[in-house]
């Protein structure tokens, strides 16, 4: 069960996410993070309790390098201790630790490594003493109580205790002997304790308090950096000494009845709250996320400070929160709330010292609507030489940003591009950003060439001496075949995308093709297609004044005969002779009506002999 709850406890490193947070005025590092600020504890009668090293009183987020911490993967927010044995015997300590001083709350994972024995005066941070084999305990099991066992402790003798706070999070640590009377430490060691490093955040002065039981003088030193040696401070012979300066202070207190000597030196440092930048809102990018990262705005918080490594930003669902330290645990996958408010602060990680608060919303930020097409269609000749240049995408307005790649290469930030030869690559992307949601978006496009047919081919179907002329325009020989798209139109008449005519009049014609995308245009061999007119009016004018068939050299006509709508016959035409009929009778003008025709003929192709017959009209 050990290894098992030991390998949960690995996975949950990986997994774990630091939570952080403390808004406070007075930020004060208290804690012995690290060897050399080691402080002294004991486990007296009652059960010792004390604030856990966390990032509200340390800026040492792992163990220092040096010792062997043997059985502890991992080191977070270490906490330094040392105690000395008073009546020898066998110690077991029972540790925990909890969210709050009283015991409840959260239970926090602790764990914790011993070594020794040392005696008054040894280096305890060297590497040799902190080594494997001076290890007389350590835990790393996922629990919030352990227990730690100092067997056959001697009188005087000294041990080392690191405490380590899994969980990350501020909390209390409780000490406890379970075993009175078998061996006990000396709690005479606690008398002096200035704290080894403390910062001080936006005030101008920090007391510092050594008072003691046993003390009977008290004196004042500061650090000169000059000289390099403290110096005494006039006046200040009581327990207390308001510092309003940064530097580096010692007390000496005298007890002397024992006449007992003690010493301590602490490191106070003043410091300037951090600034934290404005943000109104954080915008998710999309209806339906689920979640959201806060992280997202930390360099917008942190930007008035400057090196944005320097500080971190904790978030909070409400000031309430802020009071109690209790951040939200995942911020980089918040769960989305519409509308949600959310509180931030910065922290400066040199001093430990946080900014004000400042309160933003969570709103849903959604792209206008933009169109790429699938295809940019770019138009080319025959040799496929570009003609002419080739613009995509639109511009959004203010506050987006473009990109525009061929393949990896950047060749453009306009919001619209534009193109005078082919990309190297077939795919152009855009992408498009909104710095002030942090939101982005892709789109791409590939790059065809297109060209107009080179040929234009007519196929002609059926004939005016019958249903009429169907004619079907193919283009041929292109470029990008797939991609073009053509209308077409006969003579100059309207344009259509058919390209298959029907009805076409006799007469003489042409078929234009143009590529719609601008590639060009191409036009058909005149053709020429037999018929004849269903009116005639002859005034006269010089417009339409006779009627007669229209005809090539692949009809040949053999009789054309005129009748009026009695079957009288009212004259016999040779089409290939003269203008036609003019609309007379043995030299008198006939009427307007219907008149009708009857022709024979030779089509020249197959040739099949035909006959037809059908009715114009003369018109005055």
């Amino acid at each position: 069960m050990a290894n098992f709850l030991l390998g949960m406890k690995i996975i949950l490193r990986i997994l774990l996410i630091f939570i952080l947070g403390l808004f406070s005025m007075n930020s004060i590092n208290a804690q012995g993070t690290r060897c050399a600020d080691i402080e002294p504890f004991c486990a007296g009668e009652e059960r010792l309790t004390f604030p856990n090293a966390n990032f509200q009183n340390s800026t040492q987020i792992s163990g220092e390098l040096g010792p062997n911490y043997g059985c502890l993967d991992d080191q977070p927010y270490p906490a330094w201790f040392f105690l000395q044995i008073e009546n020898e015997g066998d110690l077991r300590f029972r540790i925990s630790q909890y969210q709050n001083i009283n015991g409840s709350g959260a239970a926090l994972d602790v764990d914790f490594v011993v070594w020794g024995p040392f005696e008054r005066g040894d280096d305890y941070c060297s590497s040799t003493s902190l080594s494997a084999n001076k290890i007389v305990d350590c835990s790393y099991l996922p629990d919030a109580v352990e227990f730690m066992s100092i067997p056959d402790a001697q009188a005087n003798d000294i041990y080392v205790v690191v405490i380590t706070n899994f969980e990350q999070v501020p909390g209390f640590i409780s000490l406890e002997q379970t075993n009175s009377g078998q061996g006990s430490t000396d709690c005479s060691i606690l008398d002096l304790d200035l704290g080894g490093s403390i910062s001080v955040c936006d005030d101008d002065q920090y007391i510092l308090d050594g008072s003691t039981d046993e003390a009977v003088t008290y004196e004042w030193f500061v650090y000169n950096e000059d000289t390099a040696q403290y110096e005494a401070i006039p006046n200040e012979t009581g327990p207390t000494y308001t510092v309003t300066e940064s530097g580096d202070y010692k007390l000496v207190i005298i007890d002397e009845i024992e006449n007992k000597t003690e010493e301590d030196e602490v490191t106070v440092t003043f410091y300037d709250s951090p600034l934290i930048g404005e943000l109104d809102k954080l915008s998710i990018c999309k209806d339906g996320m689920e979640t959201i990262d806060l992280k997202g705005a930390s360099l917008d918080f942190i930007a008035p400070n400057g090196n944005s490594s320097n500080y971190q930003v904790f978030y909070y669902e409400s000031s309430e929160d802020i009071q109690n330290s209790e951040p939200i645990i995942s911020p980089q996958s918040y769960t989305f709330e519409e509308g949600k408010t959310i509180y931030a602060q910065v922290r400066d990680k040199t001093s430990g010292c946080f900014s004000e608060s400042r309160s933003f919303e969570l709103t849903t930020f959604n792209f206008p609507e933009y169109n790429l097409p699938e295809e940019l269609i770019f138009c080319v000749d025959f040799n496929n030489n570009v003609l002419g240049s080739v613009s995509a995408g639109e511009d959004l307005g203010d506050g987006y940003f473009y990109e525009w790649f061929d393949g990896d290469e950047l060749i453009s930030t306009e919001p619209i591009i534009s193109l005078n030869e082919l990309p190297a690559q077939s795919e152009i992307a855009v992408r498009i950003s909104h710095p002030e949601s942090g939101c982005e978006l892709e789109f791409s496009t590939n790059a065809v060439s297109v060209s107009r047919p080179e040929i234009l081919s007519i196929v002609i179907s059926g004939s005016d001496f019958g249903d009429g002329y169907t004619v079907t325009a193919s283009p041929e020989n292109i470029i990008g075949e797939d991609f073009a798209e053509f209308e077409y139109r006969l003579g100059n008449g309207n344009w259509q995308e058919s390209n298959i005519f029907t009805k076409v009049p006799p007469g003489s014609h042409i078929i234009t093709v143009r590529e719609i995308n601008g590639c060009g245009e191409t036009t058909s061999e005149s053709f020429f297609l037999v018929g004849y007119p269903r009116f005639f009016s002859p005034n006269s004018d010089g417009y339409n004044d006779t009627w007669n068939l229209i005809t090539d050299s692949f009809i040949t006509i053999k009789k054309l005969y005129i009748f009026d709508r009695y079957g009288k016959l009212i004259r016999e035409l040779n089409p290939n002779q003269g203008k036609g009929w003019d609309g007379t009778y043995n030299g008198k003008p006939l009427p307007s009506d219907d008149y009708w025709f009857k022709v024979e003929f030779i089509d020249e192709k197959t040739g099949d002999h035909r006959e037809y017959m059908s009715n114009f009209t003369l018109m005055r």
